[in-house]
């Protein structure tokens, strides 16, 4: 039996029963393992170690099917999933031929936010034939999220800005960013406002902003929150090792807080976001 399942590019028939499926984006395979789907195949970027430990653990052996934005239809055919979930944004100009290999649906993924992310999670359940079991998943969600939020010591009316380090400087989330929105629910006050925000460029297209160490100076955070994949990284360093720097109310304050660059910047999804707020709660002035 089959029936007829609208996602954000279209209409696709699925299967009633499905057991196995590919994920073209890290909050799929959140999404994925949180419904106790086996998942076949991963655009991990050519890097398991992309996948934090409670998700890689949960995944166990899988194909890796390429990169994110541009997935291998081999590797993925190799796999044999019943289903395929890719990115409406990333995906959408290879969706028939994706389509040629097992159903496909596709959602917003690199540019959703927190609350789009759990609906998204919501319509998985459904494509899935688990919609029960997603509900259930989100109110427990939701019931440990408030659970931590009641935990979390440090001042949230302090300016807060997430940002992740690259050579190109800083890339700034934004209030419609995923970790941006995560914090506004969480009930940190933002240190980018509309005002600043606008005259900021966009990272690919995104909601994402690109930030000069002069920029992030001008913004000047009460709270910084820095996503970096070690203490050692090379463009970190050059941050810190720059006029701007020491001169950050953060810095000057010890209100710069280092957290894991997969988890708060790739996964998007349940798992991570639980992983998140866990780390804030544990956080001190």
């Amino acid at each position: 039996m089959t029936f007829e399942f609208k996602h954000d590019v279209g209409t696709t028939e699925l299967p009633e029963n499905i057991n196995s499926a590919v994920a073209l984006e890290f909050s799929f395979v959140d999404a994925l393992v949180a419904l106790d789907i086996d998942i076949k195949g991963i655009a991990d970027d050519n890097d398991s170690t992309n996948l934090i430990s409670p998700i890689k653990e949960e995944v166990g052996d899988y194909v890796s099917v390429g990169t994110r934005v541009d997935p291998d239809f081999e590797s993925i055919r190799s796999a044999a999933p019943q289903l395929i979930i890719g990115d409406a944004d990333r995906h959408d100009d290879i969706y028939n031929e994706l389509s040629e290999i097992a159903p496909t649906i596709l959602f917003r993924s690199f540019d959703a936010g927190y609350q789009e992310s759990l609906e998204v999670f919501q319509r998985i359940g459904t494509a899935v034939s688990k919609s029960k079991e997603a509900k259930e998943r989100l109110d427990s969600h939701k019931d440990l999220i408030n659970n931590y939020n009641n935990q979390i010591d440090i001042d949230k009316n302090k300016e807060t800005l997430a940002v992740v380090i690259s050579e190109q400087g800083v890339t700034a989330h934004s209030d419609k960013t995923y970790v941006g929105e995560f914090l506004n629910k969480l009930g940190f006050k933002n240190a980018l406002n509309e005002k600043i925000a606008d005259k900021l460029p966009a990272y690919r297209e995104s909601d994402y902003l690109e930030m000069s160490y002069e920029q992030l100076a001008n913004v000047n955070p009460e709270r910084l929150i820095v996503m970096v994949e070690n203490d050692d990284d090379e463009d970190l360093n050059k941050l810190q090792n720059s006029n701007q720097w020491d001169d950050l109310d953060a810095v000057k304050n010890n209100r710069v807080h280092f957290v894991n660059r997969d988890e708060w910047a790739k996964l998007r999804g349940l798992v991570a976001s639980e992983d998140m707020i866990e780390t804030l709660a544990n956080l001190k002035e």
